[in-house]
């Protein structure tokens, strides 16, 4: 892999066993390690998403990009609405399992693309994305992990406050 730039988005999407990321975060999945049904569907107010709906978020925006990579056709996502995703009825450990290994699925499926990605195309215009180039959407999809992950992190915290007060 020639280009830095690629490198450095690979280590910032799937950073090397035992490597802690630039900002001492933790990573997409390591951040819903122990989340139980329970948590993951409390949201602290009606409007606000749950770690639950930013799970399937996360896992929507992975496969539009490495769609957009590997240039698939649209309409393949197995959930929807695709970009928030509802939350299954029962919220049950079964269902929150299943999606946490969509956004697992997802995941290593946008890694793999992004490793065989041709580097020669990083600057070229992504189809169907406006103006944005390739490198845009690979640093853009990173940078949005990076976003929700700190969500997920505070509301873990809320959730956990809330129920300490309640006791």
């Amino acid at each position: 892999m020639s280009d830095p730039r690629l490198r450095e988005i690979l280590n910032l999407l799937d950073p090397p066993a035992g490597k802690r990321l630039w900002y001492g975060g933790a990573t997409v999945a390591g951040t819903l390690r122990g989340v139980t049904p329970e948590q993951a569907a409390w949201k602290p107010t009606r409007e606000r998403h749950s770690i639950w709906e930013l799970t399937l978020h996360l896992a929507y925006w992975k496969y539009a990009v490495r769609r957009n990579l590997e240039a698939l056709p649209q309409g393949t996502f197995p959930r929807s609405p695709a970009n928030w995703p509802a939350v299954p009825r029962p919220a049950d450990a079964s269902h929150w399992k299943a999606d946490r290994s969509l956004l697992r699925s997802e995941h290593e499926q946008l890694v793999d693309a992004v490793r065989a990605f041709d580097p020669r195309r990083l600057d070229a215009a992504a189809p169907g994305s406006g103006n944005y180039r390739f490198v845009d959407l690979l640093f853009g999809v990173a940078s949005h992990d990076l976003y929700h992950v700190g969500q997920i992190q505070l509301l873990k915290r809320l959730y956990q406050s809330r129920r300490r007060r309640s006791r």
